[in-house]
């Protein structure tokens, strides 16, 4: 059997903090693939990249960001505007507001598209052949990959994972996502994290309806429940990064709407993640809090130490109030772990929280309407049953092991190698963990 080769497009990763359950993907892609190959589209030169057993390619960011960058974005957009059709969305660009950021959106599209196919017109003339293809991300580099594969008749398979920020047009600067029918008649599958991503993209391109799928992403098992507080306040986790999509600062007010209403009770509250408004945020909790409220703020924890929290503190519940979502991979860790979750009804958070585990608040709740489904979990004996269920969800839509492997082998079939451990059959066949076409 001929080796199976694939090219592997990041944001960052292995660079940066971002994209960090890359890893476990790649674990179940090696026993599917002989030949990795990491190309991360950014990257700073000066950091230093997490451990990775697969070479990394940084031909194509060094083209973006070294010294002759302008030459050589330049040199791309130019020959782009002679190779792509781009004249359809120039006319829509012009015909719609927000004229400024989507025409800016449109050549970025182009110079990168033309960039990448650059990049793998010089890869193919060293004789390094590649099977697939896969994009972590819906990115314009895609258009490039498909302009290559055209152009040089290579036999390529281009596929992409479509999350959250990459996929829906509204969350664009200008609501546009530049070439975006042109990526999706020519690539080959779209594997949605989710069922509402999926729904949206057929929902757009209903002739393209058959290439989309559904293919979620996953979290390993912590190895042991958290075990839930047997006393003391109320214990609330928060992780993400802080930016202001999170709104932090509802959780904040929501806690001290919670105190106020509820004058025996007190608060702690764990919130993992930094970002810009990380000072900002400490500042307002100190500000806002009063002496029945405690905030731990932990920073940035990679993976395996937000499994060790997990196992290692108790948790009565985990709270999300962001204004958008693809799927929240912080939710599935919860849930892994069996502890409950309060979350805002955006993107698809209705796919991991539900009735059973948590509770769905609207996506513009107000402060009481946080701080009254915050206050559900402080009866801990009825709260029990909601710990099983997170659990019980996890086990059933989020186990990375289960997960992972099928969409490995959607990428590339059989595997190789037979000392490659499959999950177990009865997990890998129960019908909402399968990768499949619809909910």
């Amino acid at each position: 059997m001929a080796s199976r080769t694939l090219l592997m497009v990041t944001s960052l990763y292995p660079y940066g903090q971002g994209e960090a359950f890359v890893a476990a993907e790649l674990e179940s892609l090696a026993c599917r693939f002989d030949s990795i190959e990491l190309v991360p589209i950014f990257h700073d030169p000066d950091d230093v990249a997490r451990p990775v057993a697969q070479p990394v390619d940084l031909g194509y960011s060094a083209q973006r960001w070294g010294i002759l960058r302008a030459w050589h974005v330049a040199g791309a957009l130019l020959s782009g505007l002679v190779r792509y059709r781009w004249r359809a969305d120039l006319g829509f660009v012009l015909r719609h507001r927000s004229k400024l950021e989507n025409l800016k959106e449109l050549v970025r599209t182009i110079y990168r598209a033309r960039l990448f196919e650059r990049f793998l017109a010089c890869r193919a003339r060293r004789g390094e052949r590649v099977d697939v293809i896969y994009f972590y991300w819906l990115l314009p580099e895609i258009l490039g990959a498909l302009q290559f594969r055209a152009a040089s008749g290579a036999d390529v398979r281009i596929v992409s994972r479509a999350h959250g920020g990459d996929l829906y047009e509204d969350r664009k600067p200008g609501g546009y996502a530049g070439l975006r029918r042109a990526v999706l008649a020519g690539i080959d599958d779209v594997y949605c994290v989710s069922g509402h991503g999926q729904r949206y993209l057929a929902g757009g391109y209903p002739a393209l309806a058959a290439k989309f799928h559904v293919a979620r992403l996953g979290v390993h098992d912590p190895g042991r429940l958290n075990r839930g507080p047997s006393g003391g306040p109320l214990e609330i986790v928060s992780c993400s990064f802080v930016v202001p999509g999170k709104r932090l600062r509802l959780v904040v007010d929501a806690i001290s709407c919670l105190l106020a209403a509820h004058p025996a009770l007190a608060v702690r509250w764990t919130h993992v993640g930094d970002g810009p408004l990380f000072d900002d945020l400490r500042a307002y909790a100190r500000a806002r809090l009063g002496a029945r409220a405690q905030a731990v703020f932990k920073g940035y924890l990679t993976p395996a130490e937000l499994r060790t929290l997990y196992r290692e503190e108790p948790f009565d519940v985990i709270v999300n109030v962001s204004d958008n979502e693809g799927i929240p991979v912080s939710l599935m860790e919860a849930s892994a772990a069996g502890i409950p979750m309060v979350a805002t009804d955006v993107g698809a958070s209705a796919e991991i929280v539900n009735a059973a585990n948590g509770v769905l608040i609207p996506a513009d709740a107000d402060v009481p309407t946080i701080a009254a489904a915050l206050h559900r979990f402080a009866d801990r004996r009825a709260a029990h049953a909601c710990r099983h269920a997170a659990r019980a969800w996890w086990e059933v839509r989020y186990d990375a092991a289960v997960n992972y492997a099928l969409f490995g082998r959607a990428l590339a079939g059989p595997a190789p190698a037979a000392a490659c451990a499959e999950a177990p059959a009865s997990s890998r066949m129960h019908p909402c963990t399968r990768l499949h076409d619809g909910e």
